[in-house]
């Protein structure tokens, strides 16, 4: 394969090209490694969560845009086959207490592993899960748990675990000089939310839920998730990641001017072309939230994302609460 050099000239403008290659540790961090030699280690974003293995098959993604500025992103490793998902155990390495373990997977094809949960035996049929092209033995197939002791007390928690779901009854952009819905997308009641500076123009994005939620008030918060929706094409450099800023605001619906923002920054990176997906906040933002708040982007780098009215689950909120 040519030189890292040669790669990016081929790639034109705007566009993006995949290649594979093997997962390279040289002591201190990860590379991609495209073809042979040392001039072809190229530091790439990986996807979360992605367990590289020293020599290990990945996917490399390589966009360039109208400017020259490439970005590499590692999607995966890849086989030439599936997985099993499960297998038989052949054998016990050394017998009896065992430090690896062979098993026959589904494919017909031998692995041996030292990752396991629980003790085995040959000929034990075992659920298997892959990290890093190693399995993992997660339990025996058909075993279940023993049965509870006659008249054992059943304990109920006097606080059970809740969820609320939020979903947003605006999205808009804050514009100074023409306020609220006054910028590109965002126009004519389109809600589209942008966030950065853009040729001398700063604006700030937000999400807004309406009045509080009673089932929240009092509720100890335990987790956060917020589904980020896909960044609008065209927005600033598209094909870069993008590390956005997130805040919580205090503001249920649009206010006179830009929105108070009282938590925050908590930074996310969002890769080239997101497609919209679930991301998760941090817990200092559950006391604006339950007080009937919402979540804002401001600053740079300028980016977009779409509306609730292109997507419907745009900004939504998922709070649990464990008491």
């Amino acid at each position: 394969m040519a030189g890292i050099d040669n790669i990016m000239a081929a790639i034109p403008g705007g566009s993006t090209r995949r290649f594979y290659g093997t997962a390279h540790w040289d002591g201190a961090r990860w590379w991609a490694k495209l073809g042979d030699g040392p001039n072809n280690l190229l530091d790439a974003w990986w996807q979360d969560p992605v367990q590289p293995l020293q020599g290990g098959k990945i996917a490399v993604d390589i966009t360039k845009d109208e400017y020259g500025q490439a970005a590499s992103f590692v999607i995966g490793g890849y086989t030439d086959q599936p997985r099993p998902s499960s297998g038989t155990v052949q054998e016990i390495i050394p017998a009896g207490v065992a430090t690896q373990i062979v098993i026959m997977g589904e494919d017909a094809v031998a692995y041996t592993t030292d990752r396991f949960i629980g003790e085995y035996s040959p000929g034990d049929p075992v659920y298997l899960t892959w990290d890093a092209a190693k399995p993992t033995v997660i339990g025996k197939i058909g075993a279940s748990a023993p049965p509870p002791t006659p008249d054992a007390p059943v304990l109920v928690p006097t606080n059970p675990p809740g969820s609320e779901t939020l979903i947003a009854t605006a999205s808009d952009t804050y514009w100074a000089p023409g306020g609220w819905g006054s910028y590109s997308t965002s126009r004519n009641g389109g809600e589209d939310i942008y966030t950065g500076t853009w040729y001398g123009n700063t604006v700030t994005g937000a999400w807004f839920y309406g009045a509080q939620r009673p089932a929240l008030q009092g509720k100890t918060i335990s987790r956060i998730r917020f589904r980020l929706p896909a960044r609008i094409r065209g927005a600033g450099n598209y094909n870069d990641i993008a590390i956005v800023h997130f805040y919580a605001h205090t503001s249920g619906a649009r206010p006179g001017g830009d929105v108070a923002r009282v938590t925050g920054p908590h930074d996310i990176p969002v890769p080239p072309g997101f497609a919209g997906g679930d991301v998760d906040l941090p817990l200092s933002f559950a006391p604006a939230l339950v007080a009937g708040g919402g979540i804002s982007i401001a600053g740079n780098p300028y980016t977009g994302f779409n509306s609730r009215l292109k997507d419907a689950n745009s900004g939504r909120l998922i709070i649990d609460w464990s008491s």
